[in-house]
């Protein structure tokens, strides 16, 4: 088996659509969702994200005013 690491990639969510808590918990959650569907869509990629927390970056409204 060919195991490929893609690196660094950005993933931006609207935190309050379907995640609750705080932003670690929020994180989490949205991997969680992302995981279960790379793993189990056809053709079964068996895909999945891990998140480093030092790279978690939150943003608000309030700071694109």
């Amino acid at each position: 088996m060919k195991v490929i690491t893609i690196r660094r990639v950005d993933l931006q969510f609207d935190a309050d659509q379907i995640t609750s808590g705080d932003a670690e918990q929020q994180a989490d959650q949205a991997i969680d969702v992302i995981n279960l569907t790379l793993q189990n869509r056809p053709p079964g990629l068996h895909a999945q994200l891990i998140i480093h927390r030092d790279e978690i970056e939150i943003e608000t409204e309030s700071d694109h005013i």
